[in-house]
């Protein structure tokens, strides 16, 4: 379909609308421009072709204004290569910010005129550069029947032109891939400052027909040129449609139509083809079945049975002796098939192949508490690990480990199954020694934090390497040791990845080593998909997390989710866990609200407002220092003011350099 509508879209411009040659010339640059290109557009002899053409206009704030009427006169000019009408070729029209605009659809207008004079009315957005979206709206919404789309059987193009100055703010390679899965031939123009892999992401293949990029708006109008001496050179519609038929296409004035090779017939659905029945038609001379294949026929032998030489006759098959049976003992080849058997004395297992000794303990009276396990000659009982086999042979008995009164606990203990396992009581906590507890005064700061880091494209490899060292700054104004603050790290774009789990690192060392190790992902922004990793696995105890520990997240974004966080973050909030939300550059304040723990002001900051970071420090005491209110002198928490003051200094950093 791509090259189908690549095709219809090189004779679009073949049934150019003679100019009034009556029309006295503008004095204007536009109006010298157009024209120009009407003008051009009269020396034109193609045939014309009926097109569903949908316009996607950039209007984002980059564009400035007399730009915004160059991009509205280039649409114009190109407008005089179309016959416009409603069996013509039908124009629809969307331009697009943070949000889409349809100004009109392929059903609205059915003249020239109108079409260029609600290209003149359109108002510049001057908002965000949603490309993805505005992709998503055309494909979903105006290459529609009911927004006047011609249905597909009738075979007339549909041609998408993107027009854009800037890097999308969202993902737009998967949904281009899905618009021209549908049959959607995209043009990609970019202006300026546009990256060129971002505009192959967009347009049809090939790129060189379908991507094209100038230096400024001023050059926009070169294209008109380019697209007339492409549009008119088109006479065989097979060369350059996407015809789909599989066998033979057959050129007809502007249309096609398919055929088959010999041996075959044209399907209903007008493109593939089947065999005809060659086997009812000639003598196949084939012992059991005849069938048909795409350059005659072939015999065939039902299951059981293999084609001798002669390719028409049958023999039967011992499957046994094909040597590829794999049983261990004996094999019986039986109909279609084999069976394996085992000698006198043993028994076949589960896998049909392989055979074991008879087990004496299949019959069930052994008797045995917990385990057995058949031997040579007999079923003999056994115990589970943590258990010992009592005198009678058959009950188990649990072994206690601190029976013995050697395990040197200071306070308690418990008789775990492998050892004898010390514990303290409520206030204290285990020294690294393992018996002896120390009794704890202010917890010392310790908490089980999670960043969330957005490594989104938008981002920037450069940006990134920045984040990276924030990170790491906060990692030093820790006290990370297996019995202190434990930290985990996620970073996420269009998918999630857990870079190291609270309890892989048990050093400010090993941590700091793991994210500088993280590579940049650079693609979208699932900030939901993120939380709900954060909630559902970050803080699971196969991960690392420690029960009666403060639950902090801090995450990291630079731009709008694509998809819905606040559930997930909802969800962690609810569950106990506090969650410090940090936007830099273009991050929607109203996600963050969504994102943050209450109160907002405590718990969400944007890059320009990191000099209220003391308050960060004010929820952390109140969390960690449960003992004792978090405005008395007796519980200093000097982790957490630590914490503070570098987290504080390094934003600072990161604000004068321009990077939050």
């Amino acid at each position: 379909m791509r090259s189908l509508a690549l095709g219809m879209f090189w004779l679009l411009c073949c049934n150019a609308v003679e100019p009034d040659r009556r029309r006295p010339r503008h004095t204007t640059a536009g109006g010298q421009n157009q024209t120009t290109a009407q003008t051009k557009a009269a020396d034109n002899h193609c045939k014309a072709a009926p097109l569903d053409f949908v316009f996607i206009i950039d209007s984002s704030r980059s564009i400035r204004r007399h730009d915004y009427e160059k991009v509205k006169t280039f649409i114009i000019n190109l407008l005089q290569f179309l016959q416009i009408g409603s069996d013509a070729t039908r124009v629809g029209l969307l331009q697009y910010g943070s949000e889409v605009e349809p100004e009109f659809s392929l059903n609205t207008y059915t003249t020239k005129a109108e079409v260029e004079q609600a290209v003149r009315n359109m108002e510049h957005l001057a908002t965000g550069t949603m490309t993805g979206l505005a992709i998503q709206y055309a494909m979903e919404k105006s290459f529609t029947e009911k927004e006047g789309a011609r249905p597909a059987h009738l075979h007339i193009p549909r041609i998408a032109m993107v027009v854009t100055d800037g890097r999308p703010q969202d993902t737009v390679e998967e949904i281009a891939a899905q618009a021209r899965q549908a049959g959607i031939q995209i043009f990609a123009i970019g202006v300026g400052r546009v990256d060129m892999d971002t505009l192959k992401t967009i347009g049809s293949v090939p790129h060189s027909e379908h991507v094209h990029l100038v230096a400024s708006f001023s050059q926009i109008e070169t294209l008109i040129a380019v697209f007339k001496s492409k549009l008119c050179g088109v006479t065989e519609m097979c060369q350059v449609v996407d015809h789909q038929c599989q066998h033979i296409c057959v050129s007809s004035p502007a249309s096609y139509r398919c055929k088959c090779r010999k041996g075959f017939s044209l399907n209903p659905d007008g493109k593939t083809c089947k065999a005809e029945d060659v086997c009812a038609v000639v003598d196949h001379r084939c012992q059991h079945i005849c069938a048909n294949i795409p350059d005659g026929y072939e015999c065939r032998c039902r299951p059981g049975y293999q084609l001798t030489i002669d390719l028409k006759t049958c023999n039967k098959i011992d499957y046994c002796d094909l040597g590829n049976h794999g049983c261990e003992q004996d094999c019986v080849s039986i109909p279609e098939s084999y069976i394996c058997r085992c000698k006198k004395g043993y028994t076949l297992n589960l896998d049909g192949k392989t055979c074991s000794e008879i087990d004496h303990c299949a019959d069930g009276t052994h008797g045995c508490e917990q385990e057995f396990m058949s031997t040579k000659d007999s079923c003999v009982c056994k115990c589970r690990k943590g258990f010992t086999l009592k005198p009678d042979g058959k009950t188990c008995k649990k072994v206690d480990h601190c029976a013995d009164g050697k395990h040197g606990c200071q306070q308690e203990f418990v008789n775990a199954e492998d050892s004898c396992v010390c514990k303290c009581r409520n206030g204290f906590t285990l020294q690294p020694d393992g018996k002896t507890c120390l009794q704890l005064e202010c917890h010392d700061g310790v908490m089980d934090l999670v960043f969330v880091i957005d490594g989104s494209k938008s981002l920037g490899p450069a940006n990134f390497e920045l984040i990276k060292q924030f990170v790491n700054s906060i990692v030093d104004s820790l006290d990370i040791s297996r019995m202190g603050t434990h930290v985990g790290l996620l970073q996420y774009s269009t998918k999630v990845r857990t870079e190291f789990t609270l309890g892989q690192y048990t050093t400010a060392h090993g941590v700091k080593q793991a994210v500088s190790r993280m590579e940049y992902m650079g693609r979208g922004s699932m900030t939901g998909s993120a939380l709900r990793h954060m909630f559902e696995f970050s803080f699971s105890a196969k991960e690392g997390a420690r029960p009666d520990v403060p639950r902090v997240s801090i995450m990291f974004t630079d731009g709008r989710s694509q998809d819905d966080a606040s559930e997930w973050a909802n969800k962690a909030k609810n569950s106990g866990i506090i969650i410090y939300a940090v936007g830099v550059g273009k991050a929607i304040e109203q996600e963050l609200r969504e994102i943050a723990s209450e109160p907002n002001d405590k718990h969400l900051y944007y890059a320009e407002d990191f000099q209220s970071l003391g308050e960060i420090t004010k929820k952390l005491k109140s969390r960690m220092c449960t003992d004792k209110p978090p405005d008395e002198k007796m519980c200093q928490c000097e982790n957490v003011l630590m914490f503070q003051k570098d987290v504080t200094e390094k934003l600072k950093s990161l604000t004068r350099k321009n990077i939050l």
